[in-house]
């Protein structure tokens, strides 16, 4: 979202006496960071493990809040961190709240802040099937057991197999080793000495550095703060502090799936394989709080066949150890759209929504399937010719490197990827000249025909349109109602550029004078043939020239190529959609309206009928009755806000398809709290798994040649201390 939408809930200067906070800088946007006066001079409330639900120490450093500013948010801090001094500081007068922190010390100028006095340490605790079902199952090959040997010295293959069993043997033996098992409940916990080094290398580690890297980055910050608790710390300590972090972080995305305010969420999962190893990637979206969040779940490596039966299993064996009820509240499954996933009989998604207690929105992402018909559409043109021209073209361009050196650019490669296309023809338009004058010197046979400059000319703004398009279909927050909205969108202004029309040809008006067709039409689709000459004519004088050089019979065929092609990406278009059926078919629902200014135009009489009904089953099983009626109480209340208050009105009418869920309801801060969480409940269903292939991304990126060891479970351990911080902020 735009920083200008964001800037609709800036700081409000009388919230620094109101809720004790402090402008602390400003930025060159006049964007502002405030931190709670709480923190800063008495710290945040002692809450022992076990206590409220609690899994693990509380943090010690200074709340500071950004953009965009709520009320509610402070509220949630102050209540959470400091309740007795936040009940004590709402009771005093102005003049007094002034004087509140007078005379006293900060916090971080104390000897207990910078020593720790009190204690050093985390205390972490995780269910038992975390720990043994997800850490000693699902991140370890179950290979047949093995004693060490002596070794003989002998270095044949069967021996090489043998020790490299034995290794990752030992390898799950120590990884478990660093949780211990409570007598009598079914908990392990596990302490970690050292806070500030554990928080700190985590830190590097979520950036990116490698454990070595994270080890001597460690060593220099101990040297340039003479900072004695640093000290110490090698690859190995911070590959088992990876390892721990990964129980840790499940344990927190379990606390906040079981949380009352969560009736629903939706799971998005892809199989991708790395250096002969598959992987399975899950990721879960739910409303915590109010707060619509993306969460990456676990880099699931597969030692199986990728069969549906299998990856079934093994998402089932995953949720059921980290939350049991997950049957009961999902609501969305999300995939690529491959057979294995999305077969209508026994596919991974079919077997999901057979085994969930309530109904189940199955998701196609829509990007990819935006990306086959894009594929399909241009290999069709001219029976595949003109694709194939476009990708030899390209490869000789590549090999050509006097050519790179005197342009300074290199020609991008033509791959599978539907963003590709777009920027190699976008390249041939931008060094035309260059490009022509260096091939007809030397390889004059391997020049573009006229017709295939003039194809390339006018598909160029179509491909353009749909890459646009397709970066705003991949935004993590996005949600299906959105995305339909810019699907339409786009249809739209293809239909536009080429001047599509719903109708057949007339046969009476069949040809002009010139001796070309009226239309080129398909189906129920149709194209004025002046319109394509038009279009040609629009992409400027170069593409003018090469038509009017061929004779009427070619022009015929260019304009039929070009007419073809645009009608076959409109109906291809139009067949997106991202709900599917129980047969994998595109579904006649619509999706939900969930975001404030959508509500506001719903009587409430069809806000019951056809958005809270369909759910009330489903959200029944969390709520009590008294909350699903304040759903419909706050409805009402949303109707005669936005029809009383005229500040209000604009604001909402100002939300667009780029609006995201928290920012749309961040316009009413504290209000509307229930009507806020069962949409967002709503709102968890991915409308596509772009999230899960930067999942992917991540993990080529983190294990690369230099990191062919790399355990599994510390790999994930990468992907957790990415995440970390976001969890923290969710949890308080």
């Amino acid at each position: 979202m735009s920083s200008s939408k964001r800037a609709a809930t800036p700081f409000q200067k009388s919230h620094a006496l109101d809720f004790a906070l402090e402008v602390v800088s400003t930025d060159s946007r006049g964007d502002v960071s405030v931190r709670c006066l709480f923190c800063l001079y008495e710290g945040r409330q002692v809450v022992e493990v076990g206590v409220a639900g609690r899994k693990r120490k509380q943090r010690n450093d200074i709340q500071y809040f950004t953009k965009p500013f709520a009320p509610f948010k402070y509220r949630s801090h102050h209540l959470g961190q400091h309740a007795a001094s936040w009940t004590e500081y709402q009771m005093l007068s102005v003049d007094q709240k002034k004087q509140y922190f007078d005379g006293r010390i900060k916090a971080t100028n104390t000897l207990h802040h910078h020593f720790d006095l009190d204690k050093d340490t985390y205390e972490f605790s995780f269910s038992a099937d975390i720990v043994e079902v997800i850490i000693g199952d699902l991140f370890f090959r179950d290979d047949e057991q093995l004693e060490d040997t002596d070794d003989d010295g002998e270095q044949n293959p069967a021996d090489v197999a043998r020790k490299q069993l034995i290794k990752k043997k030992n390898e799950k033996k120590n990884a478990m080793k660093l949780f211990c098992k409570e007598e009598e409940v079914s908990v392990y916990t596990t302490t970690i000495k050292d806070v500030v080094r554990f928080d700190l290398a985590m830190d590097f580690v979520g950036i990116g550095l490698s454990f070595r890297q994270t080890a001597e980055a460690m060593q220099k910050a101990k040297m340039r703060t003479k900072t004695a608790k640093l000290t110490g710390l090698n690859d190995s300590i911070v590959g088992q502090y990876t390892r721990v972090l990964v129980a840790v972080a499940l344990q927190q995305i379990a606390v906040i799936l079981d949380d009352e305010s969560v009736w629903a969420m939706s799971l998005a999962g892809d199989g991708s394989t790395h250096r002969g190893q598959s992987f399975f990637d899950l990721r879960v979206r739910a409303c915590y709080r109010g707060e619509l969040v993306n969460l990456h779940l676990a880099a699931i490596p597969m030692f199986d066949r990728h069969s549906a039966v299998n990856i079934f299993n093994l998402i089932v064996k995953f949720m059921d150890a980290l939350y049991n009820k997950w049957r009961a509240k999902l609501i969305g499954v999300s995939t690529d759209g491959e057979n294995t996933m999305t077969g209508r009989h026994a596919g991974v998604v079919t077997r999901l929504v057979d085994c969930a207690d309530h109904d189940v929105l199955r998701i196609w992402c829509a990007p990819h399937q935006i990306d086959i018909v894009v594929k399909a559409t241009a290999e069709g043109i001219n029976n595949g010719d003109w694709v194939k021209q476009a990708y030899s073209f390209s490869v000789y361009l590549r090999a050509q490197d006097n050519l790179i050196i005197a342009m300074n650019v290199k020609c991008p490669k033509k791959t599978n990827r539907w963003a590709h296309l777009g920027r190699l023809l976008n390249f041939y338009k931008s060094y035309r000249r260059p490009l022509l004058a260096y091939t007809k010197d030397k390889r004059a046979d391997l020049m573009p025909s006229d017709q295939w400059w003039i194809i390339m000319y006018a598909v160029a703004p179509a491909i353009d349109s749909i890459n646009i398009t397709l970066v705003q279909l991949q935004a993590r927050s996005l949600m299906i109602a959105q995305q339909e909205n810019l699907v339409q969108n786009l249809l739209g202004t293809i239909m536009s550029m080429f001047k599509i029309e719903f109708g057949a040809a007339d046969d009476g008006e069949a040809c002009e004078e010139n001796g070309h067709d009226r239309y080129v039409h398909q189906g129920s689709l149709r194209i004025p043939t002046e319109a394509i000459v038009d279009h040609i004519e629009n992409q400027g004088s170069f593409a003018r020239d090469c038509y009017e050089s061929l004779e009427a019979a070619d022009q015929q065929t260019v304009i039929n190529h070009i007419a073809t092609y645009a009608i076959a990406l409109v109906a291809g278009l139009q067949a997106v959609k991202a709900e599917r059926d129980g047969n994998n078919r595109a579904s006649n629902k619509d999706a939900s309206p969930i975001l404030p200014a959508d509500l506001v135009k719903l009587r409430h009489g069809v806000f019951l009928k056809d958005v809270l009904d369909p759910f009330r089953q489903h959200v029944s099983s969390f709520w009590s009755a008294e909350s699903v009626e304040q759903i419909e109480a706050d409805h009402r209340e949303l109707l005669k806000l936005y029809s009383a208050d005229p500040i209000m009105h604009d604001i909402i009418d100002k939300h667009d398809q780029t609006t995201t869920f928290n920012d749309a309801w961040d316009c009413a801060p504290g209000r509307f709290e229930h009507l806020r969480s069962f949409c967002g409940g709503l709102a968890t269903v991915f409308a596509n798994i772009t999230s899960v292939e930067s999942d992917f991304s991540i993990l080529k990126w983190e294990l690369d040649d230099n990191r062919t060891a790399l355990m599994h479970l510390s790999l994930e351990g990468i992907f957790q201390a990415k995440q970390r911080r976001t969890l923290e902020m969710l949890l308080g």
